[in-house]
């Protein structure tokens, strides 16, 4: 039996264990918990063969380098473990920004760090980098080093298997004895991080910030530094310990990275751009950066509506490979910023994964629509419906494109059957009031408006102020319009005409808008 297929044999076990477990009697309970100890057994035994595996390994690793006559600087270089990668909260203080990425059991995510490289193996040029500074370490260190080096392999072998709690207990017991070996330190302050001692932690970092003689591990304890300190939503230290970290090492595009991550955080929107322009440049598809680049983006378009926007050249068009939630979130950030082009891709590549969800398809038929118009979407739209026809924002949707196609007659009967589903569908009722207007049914327009204004809800009283604003405007009421346009000023972030609506009544009425007026507060 393949090795794969043995260990699938034992999840298949587990997995049985735990579906039985509900509808089991106190016997079979018993029975379960006796196969769980087993299979625990197994567990444990494993783990220890593959660490003496491990041990052996490198042994015959460093005899070969011996015999091929390497010298000690390159075989110490084979044992440094690190990468930069990204120490995870999950999802934030994700309010707008990307977090952390390592942390299995935190709360916020994508402070770009250490973990996942070092967990799943990875070389990448901080891996390299560290390799390349352990080289230069004195002869005397190397004797030192391994002496202890099974200590450090131990110690590596239950961090690979994130058994921090073992690998705290090795590297702890390392550093005691071989206090200078400055890898074995910082495996040390991440087995701590990952255990919840934060504060232990820090100040292993803050220790070796200040004394290792290696810049990557310089570099990669201030990056660290800046994580924990931006987990707890300190933008202004965390920012000071990033560009420390790029001051040492100006290739360290994690700490590029997490210090565009705090300017965002803190809201200085130009500079994130800035920041995170420069690791966009380098050239690689790093698309975590540009969805950055994109949030930045859009909270700049929302503060300033008259922004300039110019996309850097490192942002790449979105391809089939990306995950579906990265496609999605891509999507929408694009249909903000109206990139509908980019959006309709990224739809694209979701209906194509995804061919039975009716919201992938919505989002390509919409997209479609700001495109191309009604003839190439609305087949696009029926589908969506036809996947989801409880979903009424598709019938919705639909109603809208027929429209602007002029179809009115049609729009409205797509509108009042929803209205028949749910009497109090906003965006029906929105329908209802244009085509009502375009019409030239003011009066059941307003009646229909009107209600609007006296919602809990601030975004659809400025909705109805926004309808009768645009009836106002067609009986030529210019001072009553100006009156409801700038009640929605608040929103004007969802209603990008009411700049152009307020300068169109201040020329009829002979005066003059100042731009700080049309900022909403």
């Amino acid at each position: 039996m393949k090795l794969e297929e043995w260990f699938d044999t034992l999840q298949t076990k587990a997995e049985t264990i735990e579906q039985r477990w509900p509808a089991a009697s106190e016997h079979e309970k018993l029975q379960l918990a006796d196969q769980l100890f087993q299979l625990r057994q197994v567990s444990d035994r494993v783990v220890d063969l593959w660490l003496q595996f491990e041990e052996k390994l490198s042994a015959a690793i460093r005899q070969i380098k011996k015999m091929e006559g390497q010298d000690d600087e390159q075989e110490e270089a084979f044992g440094e473990p690190l990468a930069g990668q990204s120490y995870t909260s999950q999802d934030k203080p994700k309010t707008e920004g990307k977090q952390p990425k390592a942390d299995q059991n935190a709360s916020t995510s994508e402070w770009k760090d250490l973990q996942s490289a070092l967990t799943d193996g990875a070389t990448t040029a901080e891996e390299q980098s560290l390799a390349q500074a352990a080289s230069q370490q004195k002869q005397g260190h190397l004797e030192l080093h391994r002496e202890y080096e099974h200590m450090f392999r131990k110690g590596e072998g239950f961090y690979h298997l994130r058994m921090y709690q073992d690998a705290k207990r090795c590297f702890a017991e390392l550093v005691d004895q071989s206090p200078d070996w400055e890898s074995g330190r910082l495996y040390y302050g991440y087995s701590l991080l990952f255990c919840g001692e934060k504060e232990t932690a820090l100040r292993e970092f803050r220790l070796l910030s200040r004394s290792a003689s290696s810049p990557a591990v310089t570099a990669i304890s201030y990056n660290a530094i800046g994580c924990i300190l931006a987990e707890e939503r300190q933008w202004l230290e965390a920012a000071q310990a990033f560009k420390e970290a790029v001051s040492i090492k100006p290739d360290h595009r994690d700490a590029w990275f997490n210090l565009a991550l705090c300017y965002l955080e803190d809201r200085y929107i130009h500079e994130a751009m800035e920041t995170i322009e420069k690791v966009l440049d380098e050239g690689e598809q790093d698309w975590e950066a540009q969805m950055l680049w994109l949030r930045a983006a859009r909270l700049l378009q929302m503060s300033d509506p008259a922004a300039e926007l110019a996309p850097p050249g490192g942002l790449r068009l979105p391809n089939r490979n990306l995950d579906s939630a990265t496609l999605q979130e891509m999507a929408s950030l694009y249909e903000s910023l109206g990139n509908y082009h980019r959006a309709q891709i990224c739809y694209h590549f979701l209906t194509e994964r995804y061919p039975q969800d009716g919201h992938a398809w919505h989002g390509l038929a919409w997209n479609t629509w700001l495109i191309a118009g009604t003839r190439r979407a609305l087949t696009l739209m029926k589908k969506a419906i036809a996947l989801a026809p409880d979903q009424l924002d598709f019938t919705f949707s639909y109603g809208w494109m027929l429209l602007f196609d002029g179809k009115i007659e049609e729009a409205l009967a797509a509108f009042r059957f929803i209205l028949l589903k749910q009497r109090d569908h906003r965006l029906a009722q929105s329908g209802m009031i244009t085509a009502y207007e375009w019409m030239g049914d003011i009066l059941a327009a307003k009646q229909l408006a009107k209600p609007f204004t006296e919602d809990q809800d601030p975004y659809v009283r400025s909705l109805g102020y926004y309808h009768l604003g645009r009836i106002a405007l067609a009986e030529e009421n210019w001072r009553l319009a100006e009156q409801y346009f700038r009640r929605v000023l608040p929103h004007s972030d969802h209603f990008r005409e009411i700049p152009f609506y307020l300068q169109m009544c201040a020329g009829k009425l002979g005066e003059h808008v100042a731009e700080s007026e049309l900022l909403h507060p």
